[in-house]
């Protein structure tokens, strides 16, 4: 009996032991500039975390096993687009890829060979739709838009576009120069408009753009693979705090309207709905103050299920960022 109760009694301490030791599945820490962070980044990579969210606050996730790990490097905005360009495509060489939305290049624990463009801003503004659409048709896929400074003249913005190694272009079935369409006005509401009429034309939303109006908002739609007139459907939220942004977002959620990562970090912040699926999303909304009170958020267990899609900036008199948390609700149709 003596035996028994001391063999229970080392299993429940192993068991106890193992779970104390089990890593947590998000870590957090704060953003910061240099190598220094770049070696704080690869150390945690080491234990099997990635890069999922950054901002203030740079949000890792649990998602490798030792030694294949992902490994990070800062991006290095100097000069102007060719030399910025040839460095990405340097880094690309190597296996690293820009992660979209952040200023870090990631390579995967199999990399693969990636090649970068921009698509330019001349004298008479931001890249037309046609020429937006040649590097689509090409096999590239928008990445990020990066703000440049020239000793003479404005500051311009490049959207950069990645095309991985050894894919194939893209088979276009329409006309040339007509991939991508792009949505700029002055407000957000003629915007809208805009989406509602390319959407019944078989589009479907890709990404932010600069706007060729001054002080417009201006967003990317790219063409169906297939014959999706009608199927995708969009409506908009603004960033005020956070309470309002959570009721906002669920109430859409409950209708089937899911948040366009893409368009978190400029307006205006999408919702799409697919037609041909019903699917419903549940929001939480975070204002962090600090990484151990988001970390220890992130990983409570009432957070199970939430996946951290980005951040949303509120612009007024105040700066504010707020985190978006997502988790499907989707009922299953078998019982």
């Amino acid at each position: 009996m003596k035996t028994l109760l001391r063999t229970f009694l080392l299993v429940v301490l192993a068991l106890s032991l193992q779970a104390q030791t089990k890593p947590q599945k998000y870590v957090v820490v704060k953003i910061e500039h240099g190598d220094e962070f770049a070696n704080k980044l690869n150390a945690l990579s080491d234990q099997g975390y990635r890069l999922v969210v950054a901002g203030q606050f740079v949000i890792l996730r649990l998602e490798a096993t030792p030694p294949e790990t992902y490994r990070y490097l800062p991006l290095e905005v100097k000069g102007g687009p060719v030399q910025f360009t040839n460095w990405l495509n340097e880094q690309g060489a190597h296996g690293y890829r820009w992660l979209p939305r952040t200023v870090f290049m990631e390579k995967a624990p199999h990399p693969r060979n990636y090649e970068y463009r921009n698509s330019p801003h001349g004298l008479s503004g931001p890249s037309t739709a046609r020429e937006l659409s040649s590097l689509v048709e090409e096999g590239y896929r928008p990445v990020d838009i990066v703000y440049f400074s020239h000793a003479l003249g404005s500051a311009t913005k490049e959207m950069y576009f990645e095309h991985e190694v050894g894919k194939p272009a893209f088979a276009t079935r329409i006309a040339p120069g007509t991939e991508i369409k792009v949505a700029d006005a002055m407000r957000v509401g003629n915007v809208m408009k805009h989406v509602d009429e390319f959407t019944q034309q078989g589009y479907r939303y890709l990404g932010p753009q600069h706007s060729n109006k001054g002080g417009g908002i201006a967003l990317m739609m790219e063409k169906c693979s297939e014959d999706c007139a009608g199927r995708y459907e969009y409506r908009y939220f603004d960033a005020k705090d956070a309470a309002q942004i959570e009721q906002e977002l669920n109430a859409q959620g409950k209708d089937g309207y899911q948040v366009a990562p893409a368009a978190l970090r400029s307006r205006p912040h999408l919702l799409e709905r697919d037609r041909r699926q019903k699917r419903t999303f549940c929001y939480r909304v975070l204002q962090p103050k600090d990484a151990a009170s988001l970390e220890q958020t992130l990983n409570a267990p009432e957070q199970e299920g939430y996946v951290p899609l980005d951040y949303v900036w509120h612009a007024g008199w105040t700066a504010a960022e707020f985190l978006v948390l997502e988790k499907e609700t989707t009922a299953s149709a078998a019982p």
